[in-house]
């Protein structure tokens, strides 16, 4: 199972089409250009640390919970193990989406 962590702007775009795409942009740091998913689950103990997300609470407001992890590539380093990117726009077809929503909502479930 993967996740896609985002804020209220890229939830909105992302879920306004019957193909979730997530596109890729240049994260800050020097981590590779990409869109960048997550094994871990809503309710993870110190999610943001856990996956960087400094700074950014917001772009941790919302989550896409999708199977599969075709044609991801782990990040390189010991993060690997639950960070994975798409050097390219991702795009994820509909028998692929298991839910989306509010990453409090999901959490709770």
């Amino acid at each position: 199972m993967v996740f896609h962590y985002t804020n209220t702007k890229g939830f909105n775009s992302i879920r306004s089409q019957p193909t979730w795409l997530f596109k890729a942009s240049q994260p800050p740091g020097d981590h590779p250009e990409g869109a960048y998913f997550t094994t871990l689950p809503p309710g993870t103990i110190n999610l943001g640390k856990r996956i960087f997300v400094r700074g950014c609470r917001d772009k941790l407001e919302f989550v896409f919970h999708f199977s599969g992890d075709d044609g991801l590539k782990p990040l390189p380093g010991g993060r690997g193990e639950v960070i994975f990117y798409s050097p390219k726009d991702y795009p994820v077809e509909p028998d692929r989406q298991i839910v989306h929503g509010a990453t409090k909502d999901l959490a709770e479930k």
